[in-house]
Formats: C-alpha cells, structure tokens, sequence
C-alpha cells in the first residue's frame, strides 16, 4: 500500500483523505482479501487431506498395523 497514506485507517483519517488515496485503499484492501481467501481455502483443503489421513489405518486402509496411531479411548 502506498506509504503516504496514514496506518490507522479510522473514519477521521479517511475523511482526510482524496477519492484516489481512498479508490487505492480500496483496490489494496481487495487484493489482500482475495489472498487471504486463497490461502483460507487451501488451509481448508489441508485439513480434510489431514482428517482423511488421521482416520486411515490398518483396518481401513493398506497401512501396516505398525503405523497405526492407537488413539486414546
């Protein structure tokens, strides 16, 4: 984000600001919620590849019983 443009982004500094300066908050902010959204996603799928995993075992799967996880009960 453009370095002139105050760090607390509260209504009487954005007030003080021009349409552009605001315009390219706006632009800023929205590619940084488009990653965090990339990255939520991708963080959403590696916890379901890990569920899927943790669940596996030699019952289940071609695992061997030596890998088994003896999960507390």
């Amino acid at each position: 984000m453009n370095q002139n443009l105050p760090q607390d982004l509260d209504r009487e500094s954005l007030s003080q600001l021009s349409k552009e300066e605001l315009v390219e908050i706006i632009i800023e902010q929205n590619k940084v919620i488009r990653e965090l959204q990339k990255i939520i996603l991708e963080l959403q799928q590696e916890i379901e590849r890990l569920k899927v995993s943790r669940d596996l075992d030699s019952s289940n799967s071609s695992k061997p019983p030596s890998g088994d996880i003896h999960k507390k009960q």
